[in-house]
């Protein structure tokens, strides 16, 4: 970070019941700015402005890790990031102080934008939460996520966002969805239903997890709006998404077994859970040692992409992850649950689990030393 404390310093008086995305203005800087690891963070206002501070956003930031002091900070003191309460700021701004503050005798300020600016009114409320979306998409991989997935997901998180509800209880909530989806693929292997109320279950099912899918990124938007994204909030999203998969996998290899019978259709089921348990041991087990994050994505982010590109296998593997991806092949089960074939998802999901598992094994003893090493 180029600085270690920061100053809010301004009038609150006309912004106090504005709010980005759930958040006060100035709750939202200082909230931001301990993200970023700042120590101090000196709240200089005027009498008035400080009991609307005291009133409606002291509440709110109890918890935040930075010292917050009341106070203007000592004249002779440099270095300090200087804000207003109304400033719009990204995290990701601070990793090019250059372009977005200008450095005068130690001290930065905003440089003001089209991405940087006061947010006086309800436009400027509605711009911030727009380059939020903006930025949250362009870090999206996949044509699905960018252009369906994200299109339906985000109106949603940023009127959950404006409730203060907590991401992970979306997390609970999005899981909940992925289960029932599990248990209409387990009803439709009842033979005492009718040939259409099986093929109503498997096409809800098949629905259902899509529909758990476009969900699944509202707990971590919401928890972007709101900077509350933290490693344990990654993990139970890891936790909730495997548990989704493994449970659709589990009630649609159930079927497959009931419609197909025979050692072949279980050896095929035995080959799909032991691929997975291998690839997400593997990928867990990265996390786990080398990153800060516990989301499955960053897997990718963090070890896949930093990968020679010249390596034939690497090559490879890039192109072919996108069909172990949610997002894609949450819309052929959708689609398959349409057929009245669902289970034929089985066969399928077993020989490119199968395939990738391979790969990524033979990718991890070929490159883990190397990576060891970077990491110390």
């Amino acid at each position: 970070m180029f600085a270690e404390n920061a100053v809010i310093n301004g009038p609150i008086g006309q912004s106090a019941n504005k709010k980005i995305a759930g958040l006060y203005l100035i709750e939202r800087n200082i909230k931001l700015l301990a993200r970023l690891g700042i120590n101090k963070i000196y709240i200089d206002l005027s009498d008035p402005d400080l009991e609307l501070f005291y009133e409606k956003v002291l509440k709110h930031i109890k918890k935040v890790k930075s010292d917050i002091i009341i106070n203007r900070p000592p004249a002779a003191e440099k270095g300090f990031i200087r804000l207003t309460p109304e400033i719009f700021l990204q995290e990701h701004y601070f990793n090019y102080p250059e372009k977005y503050f200008e450095n005068e005798d130690g001290d930065y300020t905003p440089v003001m934008s089209d991405e940087l600016f006061e947010m006086k009114d309800g436009s400027d409320i509605k711009k911030g939460e727009r380059l939020i979306s903006a930025y949250i998409i362009e870090n999206t991989g996949g044509f699905i996520a960018q252009k369906i997935n994200k299109r339906i997901s985000l109106p949603i998180s940023i009127r959950l966002a404006k409730t203060r509800i907590h991401p992970n209880y979306l997390t609970a909530f999005n899981m909940v969805i992925g289960v029932l989806s599990s248990f209409f693929i387990y009803l439709s292997t009842y033979t005492y239903f009718s040939a259409t109320a099986n093929y109503i279950l498997m096409a809800l099912g098949g629905l259902f997890f899509q529909a758990a899918s476009v969900l699944d990124g509202v707990d971590g938007e919401v928890a972007k709006f709101t900077l509350k994204v933290s490693k344990l909030g990654g993990w139970l999203d890891t936790f909730s998404d495997n548990t989704t998969l493994l449970l659709f996998l589990v009630s649609n290899s159930y079927l497959y077994y009931t419609v197909m019978g025979g050692v072949a259709s279980f050896a095929t089921i035995i080959v799909l859970f032991i691929s997975l348990a291998i690839m997400l041991y593997i990928m867990i087990n990265f996390l786990s040692k080398f990153s800060d994050s516990g989301s499955l994505v960053a897997y990718d982010r963090e070890f896949l992409q930093t990968l020679p590109s010249s390596d034939r296998l690497v090559k490879f593997a890039l192109k072919m992850k996108y069909l172990t991806k949610k997002e894609m092949f949450s819309i052929i089960f959708c689609l398959m649950g349409f057929t009245g074939y669902i289970y034929l998802i089985i066969p399928m999901a077993a020989f490119v689990l199968l395939a990738a598992a391979v790969i990524l094994t033979i990718i991890h003893i070929r490159f883990m030393k190397e990576i060891k090493n970077k990491k110390r």
